[in-house]
């Protein structure tokens, strides 16, 4: 079983074709860099003089040698958005930049220049009304006096509901004592073909947990070892190999719950029986 803490998706596959193609080339915007990095590795004289002049020898060190750090790139919310909701990714860069790219790329077809490249002066990218069009993998990188950053680390935008959500149980049932062992069962009868499980809230923090085992359809879920912080709210989404940033829409939730029993309770138990089961006994041989 793989788990993911909150804020993260499962890596849902390599990119492939399409953005970045063998020989490097970009589709969509410009690329970076036109005349490629070897370009920008060094400064001339003059301009090497006009950046010391304003921005001192550590800046402009980084310009030149073309290695302003990739920016730190955020996603809100962090959970897959459900059709129609908001979808907001910020590009924060290292230092007062001037133009930020995002950048779309292709797992599995090409993309076209307008699906795959948005620019703009603000490190703010925000969609009201998201579709599927806006799923996907995204990097992002920014401009700083006519030098571009590194590529940030990339991130994964799954928009929800773009399939009938799958069925959810569990087994022996929801209230399971602690250190026993539950299942749960994710199933699609749209012929989904991958799975994940989410526990907890999005809002105040979730894990992601990867299924052991997926067969027809049907995603299984073993938890061993039951803990308290394993009670709570459990819900899943499907999507295809194909398309892995089009999800399903979530389940319903199921709510997770059950505590140790105190020690002697089974002794206790059993005692009550047998007294329940002699009093009659009793009775006859007075």
């Amino acid at each position: 079983m793989q788990t993911h803490v909150g804020g993260h998706f499962p890596q849902l596959g390599s990119p492939r074709g399409g953005h970045v193609g063998s020989a490097g080339q970009w589709q969509g915007c410009s690329p970076p860099h036109p005349e490629g990095p070897a370009a920008l590795s060094t400064c001339s004289l003059p301009a090497w003089e006009d950046l010391l002049g304003t921005m001192g020898p550590s800046l402009t060190a980084l310009l030149c040698l073309n290695d302003l750090p990739a920016p730190r790139f955020e996603v809100e919310p962090n959970y897959p958005v459900p059709v129609g909701e908001a979808l907001t990714l910020t590009c924060v860069g290292s230092y007062d930049s001037f133009d930020y790219r995002l950048w779309k790329e292709a797992v599995q077809e090409p993309l076209t220049a307008d699906d795959s490249c948005w620019e703009g002066m603000s490190p703010v990218f925000h969609y009201p009304n998201v579709t599927a069009k806006r799923a996907g993998r995204f990097r992002c990188l920014y401009l700083f006096h006519d030098f571009w950053s590194k590529l940030s680390e990339p991130l994964d935008v799954a928009v929800a509901g773009l399939y009938e959500k799958p069925f959810l149980w569990a087994t022996p049932g929801l209230s399971v004592p602690l250190g026993e062992t539950v299942t749960f069962r994710c199933n699609s009868s749209v012929g989904l073909d991958k799975f994940v499980l989410y526990h907890g809230d999005p809002e105040d923090g979730f894990k992601v947990i990867k299924p052991q085992n997926i067969k027809n359809n049907e995603a299984v879920i073993h938890l061993r070892n039951k803990t308290q912080e394993m009670n709570g709210n459990y819900r899943c989404y499907g999507y295809m190999s194909s398309e892995p940033h089009h999800w399903s829409a979530a389940s319903d939730i199921l709510v997770l719950s059950g505590v140790d029993l105190p020690p002697g309770y089974c002794t206790t138990i059993h005692l009550i029986h047998v007294v329940l089961a002699l009093a009659p006994l009793g009775v006859l041989l007075t």
